[in-house]
């Protein structure tokens, strides 16, 4: 089996420094002094979706974001990575996603990509405070391999820790409606699952890429990987003092 390289983070994509990019907390809480249970980085061309917003205002903040990206692109092509991100969006917030941004690339050979990400927390009400983190990174590698026979499922060692990792293609039905058709429409779609045990406590944080684009995987390899390797317990660099200079 193979496993996403250690490529390293595209280039700026380091938390809260101008312009590069953003880092984003997580929590399982509550906890009483607010600290998130991990932090994790967004490179430059991911967006996060407010998951409040009314979804007519999303649409069009979307929208307006695409229009200039993508002038070229036709208004058919701009409707539809409109719509079919806001329908991912619904798929993953009923499955209890708490984190959802999606990315747009104009690839260098002039394609436009498209990729979503979404992030699961589960937090068991009962279990050890210490968990056994590798064997559970293998148990859910070997629960993949039984689930999904012709997938990529493995250990990985990130630098947060053990986490298991899956690889798989799946053929889909997408609603004709984001194409603008009547009738649905087939398309394989590539997801990556990376199950990240905590280090706080029972439970992991599931890290879920999807993309109908495997022509360009390699360069979403790099990207997700980049992702991956920051996820930390640490705060964000700078923050304390940050906080510190509020509080003068």
């Amino acid at each position: 089996m193979t496993t996403a390289p250690g490529a390293p983070m595209p280039a700026g994509a380091v938390g809260l420094r101008p312009a590069v990019g953003e880092t984003v907390a997580a929590s399982t809480g509550p906890f009483p002094d607010g600290t998130p249970d991990f932090w994790f980085d967004l490179p430059i061309g991911f967006s996060e979706f407010d998951l409040d917003e009314d979804p007519e205002d999303r649409m069009l903040r979307t929208a307006e974001a695409i229009d200039p990206l993508f002038a070229d692109a036709t208004p058919v092509q701009k409707f539809s990575l409109v719509l079919s991100g806001e329908y991912a969006l619904h798929t993953m917030l009923k499955a209890g996603a708490e984190h959802i941004s999606t990315c747009l690339y104009r690839m260098a050979d002039g394609q436009l990509s498209q990729g979503t990400l979404a992030v699961f927390i589960e937090r068991p009400t009962m279990g050890p405070e210490v968990q056994d983190r590798t064997g559970s990174a293998r148990r859910t590698a070997e629960q993949w391999h039984m689930l999904y026979p012709d997938a990529e499922a493995a250990v990985v060692m990130l630098p947060y820790g053990p986490s298991a990792l899956c690889i798989r293609d799946q053929d889909l039905m997408l609603p004709g409606a984001l194409c603008g058709l009547d009738e649905s429409v087939p398309t394989t779609v590539r997801f990556v699952e990376v199950c990240v045990p905590l280090k706080t406590g029972p439970g992991s944080v599931l890290f879920l890429f999807m993309t109908e684009d495997r022509e360009h995987w390699d360069d979403y390899l790099q990207i997700l990987s980049g992702i991956m390797k920051s996820v930390s317990a640490d705060e964000v660099p700078g923050e304390k003092e940050r906080s510190a200079g509020h509080e003068r």
